[in-house]
C-alpha cells in the first residue's frame, strides 16, 4: 500500500480545547486560522500538546521569518545589520500579536506551497517519518500509544484501552502519537547496525519542558515564539523545518546543535514509519535518530523550552537540561524558572528570556497576567530509561512585570521565601516523625507525610500571594516588607495547624512518651507529644521569627 494518504494540512487531527472544555478536532490549516477561537490543546496528555505545540510555532516561525505580517518577503536572518534585525523582529511580533490572530492569506499560501509535504502516508516523504525506518525494531500500535506505552515484550496489566482500541489507532491520534514517540520515546529501542552506541531518550524527553500560556491558543503559540535565542541573540540560520527536505535514512546521526528554531523544534529524534490496514495503524518500525551533545555550553543552549542545571558529576561542570520532578508544584522552584542571580552560575529558561525582552519593550501588556506549564517527565528501567514511568504538569501564573530584571530584588526574596517553605515542611515532617516513633514506630520507617501535607497546604495561598506582585506594590519598599511579612505569618500559621492536628490524632501512649536507645551512638532519647511539639516550636520559631527577634 503505497498510495498517498491523510494530508495533515486538511484532514482534521490537532485536539484543542473549546471555551466551553469541551474538544473539537482540527486540521493544521484550521489551526492556524482559527487558534484565536480555543482556549489550548486538548490532546490525550499534555507531553503529546507540548510535542504538537513545538510543530506549531516551528510552523509560525517559519512562515513568518521570511515574510512580515503584510506578506513582505524579507527573511530576517538575511538581514545583516544585527540591530535592524532585532528591531524588525521585535516590530513583526508586535505586529502579528496586536492583529489578534494569524493572517489567514499568509498562512494559506505557505500551507499550499508544501502541501504535498504533509501526507501522513507516501512512498517517498511521509510527514515525519523516514522510508528507510522499515528496517529497524516493529512495535506494535499499543507501544505508539504515549498513556500506555505497551512494547512487545512488556505488556500493560492495567490499561485504559482494550481491543481494536488498544491494537489498532485512527490516522489522527497515530499523528499525535508520532510527534509524542519522536519528541520523548523510551530508550529501549536497539541499534540494527553493528557499532552504534544505545539510542537514548527522545531528545525532549530529556527536558525540563517549559512553555507559556496565553489566554487562547493563537497567544499560546506567538508566546513561544522566540525569534531571538534567550531573548537577546539572532539565529545563524535561515528557518529549516523537517518537512521541507527530503526524510534522512541514516541511523544514530550525531548533529550539530540546530541553530534555527524551526529545525530544533522538528529535531528527528527517532526514524520512524508507520504501519497502516484497512484504514488503521497497527504499529510502526522505529529506529535511532538525529542526537547532539545536551551540554549548554556546546550550543544546547539554543533549547528555549528548558530549565537547566549543572552537572556536578562532570568535571567541567556544564550546564543540562533539569528534568522536573512528576507531581512537584511549578512555584517551589520559582528561581530556577525566574531567577538569574549575577552571583550564582545559572541560566533560565530561553522561553523567560525572550519574554522579559517582550516585556522590557511594553509588547507584552503588564495589566494581564502571563501563566506557565511545566510538564515533568520519568523514565523508568533504571539507567536504561528503558520505559516511560510517570509524567504530571503543573501551572503558575503571574503578572510580566515580575519577570523584569529591574525586579530581581523582589524575586530573590520570593526565593528565599519559598526556601523558608522548604524549612518549614522539613520541619512539619520532623514533627510527624518524632510522634510517630511516640506511638512506638520503628525508627527505619520514615514517610512524607507531613511534608506533602504541607505543600499541599500553602499551595494554593502561596499562588495568589504572587499575583500580589504587581504595580504600587513593586515600587513600594513598605508594601513589599509588609507582603513579605504576611506570607510569613500566613505561612507559620498553616504548620502550626497542620503540627496541631496531627498532635490531636496521636494516642495517650504518645503522650506518655518511650526512651529509644540507639546503640550505634550510644545515646538515649525521650519522645514523646509534649517533647515533639517543643522542638517543632523552636525550629518554626528559627524560621520564621517574631519582629524584633534574633534571626
Amino acid at each position: 500500500m503505497n498510495e498517498r494518504e491523510f494530508n495533515l494540512v486538511d484532514e482534521p487531527w490537532i485536539c484543542v480545547l473549546r471555551k466551553d472544555l469541551q474538544v473539537d478536532t482540527l486540521s493544521l490549516r484550521d489551526v492556524f486560522l482559527h487558534g484565536q477561537d480555543y482556549l489550548d490543546l486538548g490532546g490525550e496528555n499534555q507531553p503529546q500538546n507540548f510535542a504538537v505545540l513545538r510543530l506549531l510555532i516551528a510552523l509560525a516561525y517559519t512562515i513568518f521569518s521570511r515574510v512580515d505580517e503584510n506578506g513582505k518577503a524579507m527573511d530576517i536572518a538575511e538581514i545583516t545589520d544585527p540591530d535592524e534585525a532585532a528591531d524588525e523582529i521585535l516590530r513583526r511580533w508586535g505586529a502579528l500579536w496586536e492583529n489578534g490572530r494569524f493572517p489567514q492569506e499568509l498562512v494559506l499560501q505557505y500551507l499550499e506551497q508544501y502541501h504535498d509535504c504533509f501526507w501522513l502516508f507516501d512512498p517517498e516523504r511521509p510527514f515525519g517519518q523516514a522510508p528507510g525506518a522499515v528496517r529497524g525494531t516493529q512495535y506494535g500500535a499499543a507501544k505508539l500509544i504515549g498513556d500506555i506505552s505497551e512494547g512487545n515484550n512488556k505488556i500493560r496489566i492495567f490499561s485504559n484501552r482494550a481491543g481494536e482500541e488498544k491494537n489498532t489507532l485512527s490516522y489522527p491520534e497515530a499523528a499525535r502519537w508520532l510527534l509524542f514517540i519522536n519528541a520523548v520515546d523510551d530508550a529501549s529501542g536497539k541499534p540494527k547496525q553493528k557499532g552504534l552506541k544505545s539510542i537514548g531518550p527522545g531528545w525532549v524527553g530529556k527536558l525540563g519542558m517549559i512553555q507559556s500560556v496565553g489566554k487562547n491558543l493563537f497567544e499560546t503559540i506567538l508566546l513561544n515564539l522566540t525569534f531571538l535565542k534567550d531573548g537577546e541573540e539572532l539565529w545563524s540560520k535561515k528557518a529549516n523545518p523537517n518537512w521541507e527536505h527530503l526524510p534522512k535514512e541514516g541511523e544514530r546521526t550525531e548533529i550539530p546543535v540546530p541553530d534555527n528554531l524551526a529545525e530544533l523544534l522538528t529535531l528527528q529524534s527517532r526514524r520512524l514509519l508507520l504501519e497502516r490496514e484497512n484504514g488503521r495503524v497497527i504499529g510502526y518500525h522505529l529506529l535511532g535518530g538525529d542526537f547532539f551533545d545536551n551540554h549548554g555550553e556546546n550550543g544546547a543552549f539554543n533549547e528555549q523550552m528548558t530549565i537547566w542545571k549543572v552537572d556536578k558529576k562532570s568535571e567541567s561542570h556544564y550546564f543540562v537540561p533539569q528534568q522536573i520532578t512528576p507531581g512537584r508544584q511549578m512555584w517551589r522552584d520559582f528561581g530556577s524558572y525566574f531567577v538569574e542571580e549575577a552571583e550564582e552560575a545559572k541560566h533560565i529558561p530561553g522561553i523567560i528570556s525572550w519574554l522579559r525582552t517582550l516585556q522590557e519593550v511594553n509588547l507584552l501588556p503588564t495589566n494581564d497576567t502571563i501563566s506557565f506549564r511545566i510538564i515533568a517527565f520519568e523514565y523508568g528501567g533504571g539507567s536504561q530509561n528503558s520505559i516511560i514511568n510517570d509524567f504530571s504538569s503543573d501551572t503558575l501564573t503571574l503578572y510580566p512585570e515580575l519577570l523584569s530584571e529591574q525586579e530581581i530584588g523582589v524575586q530573590e526574596t520570593i526565593e528565599q521565601q519559598i526556601a523558608k517553605c522548604d524549612e518549614a515542611a522539613r520541619a512539619v515532617n520532623h514533627l510527624f516523625y518524632n510522634i510517630f516513633l511516640a506511638e512506638g514506630g520503628d525508627p527505619e520507617k520514615r514517610s512524607r507525610k507531613g511534608e506533602m501535607l504541607f505543600y499541599r497546604a500553602v499551595d494554593e495561598p502561596f499562588r495568589k500571594w504572587l499575583l500580589q506582585f504587581r504595580g504600587d506594590l513593586l515600587k513600594e519598599p513598605k508594601q513589599l516588607e509588609n507582603a513579605y511579612r504576611d506570607w510569613e505569618q500566613q505561612a507559620k500559621s498553616i504548620a502550626n495547624q497542620i503540627g496541631n492536628a496531627e498532635e490531636q490524632r496521636a494516642g495517650v501512649a504518645a503522650f506518655s512518651g518511650r526512651i529509644l536507645e540507639d546503640k550505634k551512638r550510644n545515646t538515649r532519647e525521650f519522645y514523646s507529644v509534649p517533647r515533639a511539639d517543643m522542638w517543632f516550636k523552636l525550629e518554626l520559631a528559627k524560621i520564621y521569627p517574631k519582629e524584633g527577634d534574633a534571626k
